[in-house]
């Protein structure tokens, strides 16, 4: 009985070292995981560079990108200034850093910074695996179209004529119409 419980008590102090020590990877791994963190931040904004250089020649050919890829760019974007802010603060957090980056001069700020920092590259990597787009725009709807009726012309059909052959027989390359207002000549034409 005694055996058992000296088991148990061995699996919680196990389980306590291990989550003190995935903690203490924060501070420990911080000169490791900044500049993965870099490395990771410059991947997205190739990706994001990619993806928006294939929207803009989707909609050079006046096609309407998808609200999925916008939302990427979008969360991509909010990404790439938080992390920017990361890497910038980073040199401030490693000059509190000593005894080989297993200790600091400000233990609580230099463990919120690297959770940050681990917390952001797993967001960058999972964002960058959702990044990956078969097609980022679509055929815009069609706007709806008025056919407007065709009036037959009235006592025109001889000047109608009259044009047309100019055209067809005599390969008159400039045909001009004058007249009275209201005559008929954008009718005729």
């Amino acid at each position: 009985n005694c055996c058992s419980v000296q088991c148990s008590f061995e699996n919680f102090l196990l389980r306590g070292w291990d989550f003190i020590v995935g903690h203490a990877n924060y501070v420990c791994k911080l000169k490791q995981t900044l500049p993965t963190l870099s490395a990771a931040l410059q991947e997205l904004r190739a990706q994001r560079d990619d993806v928006l250089r294939k929207v803009d020649v989707a909609e050079q050919r006046l096609l309407k990108r998808l609200e999925r890829v916008q939302l990427w760019l979008s969360k991509a974007e909010t990404m790439i200034i938080e992390a920017e802010r990361l890497v910038a603060d980073g040199p401030q957090q490693m000059n509190n850093l000593y005894l080989g980056g297993c200790a600091s001069k400000s233990c609580l700020s230099n463990y919120k910074f690297g959770k940050k920092v681990a917390k952001m590259l797993l967001e960058i990597n999972d964002h960058m695996s959702k990044g990956a787009f078969e097609k980022v725009a679509e055929d815009q709807p069609t706007a709806s179209v008025v056919v407007r009726p065709v009036e037959q012309t009235v006592a025109l059909e001889s000047t109608i004529q009259k044009v047309w052959s100019c055209i067809v027989e005599k390969n008159v390359g400039i045909i001009g119409l004058y007249g009275l207002g209201g005559v008929g000549k954008t009718t005729l034409l």
